[in-house]
């Protein structure tokens, strides 16, 4: 699917979430996923590599800092998303951050771009940025390591969902990282009549004339779908 300039787009995969971004990311976009804590960031950065493999015959590579692999993949059992099954038919390739903790920024961004090429990845899901840049264990100049990621995902042509932790206070939250991304999706948990739901909205996504609503989340056996709110 080509947009109206003859860039390429690509689909997320989530329910209803393409219909609101005009068909799907452009290719080569690099978007932050944020929200709080359970709020369902890895669910949804899950759909978007499983929805690449099954329905589009994309490969992607799925850096975790959060979380140890066994642990991911099995809680992803639970929403039908077998990602040690699409990692045996290398469709997928899971990258724990964790392990290379206290290697540095450098390396670490030099294993995700290798895993990137040694696949022919198109997509690259971080999760999280948050803890990504936290583990780091050497002085950097932050603004420049941000635009470095930037470009040179840019320059692969690598579609990027990084997730980033946020304390959801009602309060602006204008970082770097938004203002050197593509795009800004939002998990938010709110309280509607003594229980907790969650609700997402696009905030920022350019090159698109998208939903700027809030729109309902519902967890599923398939992961998230995203309702009219």
């Amino acid at each position: 699917m080509s947009s109206s300039d003859g860039r390429r787009r690509v689909q997320i995969g989530i329910p209803r979430v393409d219909e609101y971004i005009q068909g799907g990311l452009h290719a080569g976009d690099f978007v932050l996923l944020e929200g709080g804590i359970g709020t369902g960031k890895t669910i949804f950065s899950s759909q978007f590599v499983c929805s690449a493999a099954q329905l589009y015959g994309e490969k992607s590579v799925f850096a975790s800092f959060e979380e140890e692999l066994p642990s991911l993949k099995r809680n992803m059992l639970r929403f039908g998303m077998d990602l040690g099954a699409l990692e045996e038919k290398k469709m997928i390739r899971l990258v724990d951050l964790e392990t290379l903790e206290g290697s540095g920024i450098g390396s670490n961004i030099e294993t995700i771009l290798h895993a990137v090429d040694e696949i022919g990845a198109k997509r690259l899901v971080v999760d999280s940025l948050t803890a990504f840049l936290s583990g780091a264990k050497e002085k950097f100049d932050y603004s420049f390591l941000m635009h470095l990621i930037y470009k040179t995902l840019k320059r692969e042509g690598i579609t990027t969902l990084m997730t980033l932790s946020r304390q959801m206070d009602g309060q602006k939250n204008e970082s770097l990282e938004a203002f050197v991304a593509d795009g800004v999706f939002s998990l938010e948990n709110y309280n509607k009549n003594m229980e907790m739901k969650t609700r997402f909205m696009i905030k920022k996504l350019r090159g698109t004339d998208h939903s700027r609503r809030y729109h309902n989340v519902v967890f599923t056996s398939k992961g998230l779908e995203i309702l009219p709110f």
